[in-house]
């Protein structure tokens, strides 16, 4: 009987031994990744009057009274100066005057600015 006892406490012990590194291997990291998109807005700028045109949405953003505004189209008074060809840039906002310190920097010696 003893010897029953002792070949069943060996076989536990055995399974648990077996057991535990299984168990280990069970236990996964998981990596997360953060991917960020940049997405470009194309516009069309006049920069002798800080006129954007967004052609995808058919916007036009100027400045009223010292305040950026937009709309459809643009106020009579600047309209006339949209005749010219302006200069074909992309942005990374839906907000093309939040980068104008930027715009000016990068096209002024294009002659956009």
């Amino acid at each position: 009987m003893k010897l029953h006892r002792s070949i069943i406490a060996a076989l536990s012990l055995t399974a648990v031994a077996v057991a535990l590194p299984a168990m280990a291997q069970d236990q996964t990291t998981t990596t997360v990744e953060k991917t960020t998109t940049t997405t470009k807005h194309h516009y069309v700028y006049y920069g002798d009057h800080k006129i954007y045109f967004a052609p995808e949405t058919k916007t036009y953003y100027w400045q009223s009274n010292g305040q950026w505004t937009s709309g459809p189209t643009l106020p009579p008074e600047d309209q006339a100066y949209i005749k010219t060809r302006g200069m074909e840039i992309d942005l990374d906002t839906d907000k093309p005057y939040t980068q104008e310190e930027v715009v000016i920097k990068k096209y002024k010696s294009d002659g956009g600015g």
